[in-house]
């Protein structure tokens, strides 16, 4: 499976048996090290950590130590369709992650949820999405109804601070 990794505005792809794919060269230099030449440029690309179960890695590039984000397949069809945990909001407001239409609402205002409990059905590219509570929280307000259409980035449940 071909796996991207991202750093700043850097996009480089390789397959599960360390072939180049797109325009960057992969090199082996060691067991975790590879020369990455893209667009011209080159980078020293070293492993530190991971992968994580969130998708990101720790490498150092060229020296620099940083956090970068490595997307498999589905990774970057979510990210492609709008769906990618970039998306999200730092706090436990929820919002919509793509355009839809909201099928099912299951909060009310003054409704206690923990993390991960369903808030809202919404129905994008024909597909029913279950939508979560990020963290734990009381509801302060849905300001959305059933069958109402929502563009991407569309307050659906808004918590208590």
């Amino acid at each position: 499976m071909a796996r991207e990794i991202q750093w700043d505005n850097v996009r480089v792809e390789r397959d599960e048996h360390g072939a180049s794919i797109m325009d960057a060269q992969w090199t082996a230099l060691g067991p975790k090290t590879w020369s990455v030449l893209r667009d011209g440029i080159r980078y020293r690309v070293e492993c530190v950590q991971g992968p994580h179960s969130d998708g990101s890695m720790v490498m150092r590039i060229n020296g620099v130590r940083r956090l970068v984000k490595v997307l498999d397949a589905r990774a970057k069809l979510l990210e492609k369709m709008g769906m990618s945990m970039d998306s999200a909001t730092t706090n436990a407001d929820v919002h919509a992650p793509m355009p839809g239409k909201v099928l099912q609402v299951l909060v009310r205002p003054g409704d206690e949820v923990e993390e991960g409990m369903p808030l809202l059905v919404l129905e994008a590219m024909k597909m029913e999405n279950m939508i979560k509570a990020l963290s734990q929280g009381k509801v302060s307000e849905v300001p959305v109804d059933e069958g109402q259409a929502v563009e991407k980035g569309a307050l659906l449940v808004a918590f208590e601070d």
